[in-house]
């Protein structure tokens, strides 16, 4: 899970405000992450932060999206074999999150490397360092 802390330093919010001023019209966020970032909102300033530069520019815009049950099976059944790839039930909102963005065609940006060692098992599954530059 990516913390929140990253927020409070002006740089990182900085960055995210810049790269959502052109990406937003353009970008899903995943009810898993909007979960995920709930969680590592620890402080009122946090929470704050999460809405004001998160949360509610991509409801307003009604981008945040849940997985599907077709993205619920097919992880489900990727941590079924999770005694053969080595994933465990506690990756599974990266596993979640991953098929997901696979079954949309969706670029997962993050820094999570839980998530990037995902590739392998999910083919075509594509994985961007924030913030990707402007194309």
């Amino acid at each position: 899970m990516w913390s929140l802390t990253r927020f409070g330093q002006s740089r990182e919010l900085d960055r995210l405000k810049t790269f959502l001023s052109w990406a937003l019209p353009s970008t899903m966020l995943s009810s898993v992450v909007v979960a995920e970032l709930t969680t590592g909102a620890g402080t009122d300033r946090a929470r704050r932060v999460l809405d004001d530069a998160v949360l509610t520019p991509f409801d307003r815009r009604g981008r945040i999206v849940a997985p599907s049950a077709a993205a619920s099976r097919r992880t489900g059944a990727l941590l079924a074999r999770s005694g053969a790839t080595g994933l465990t039930a506690s990756r599974q909102n990266d596993a979640l999150l991953a098929t997901q963005a696979r079954e949309r065609g969706w670029v997962v940006v993050t820094r999570d490397r839980d998530l990037r060692m995902l590739r392998p098992l999910i083919s075509g599954l594509q994985v961007a360092a924030p913030y990707p530059d402007r194309p």
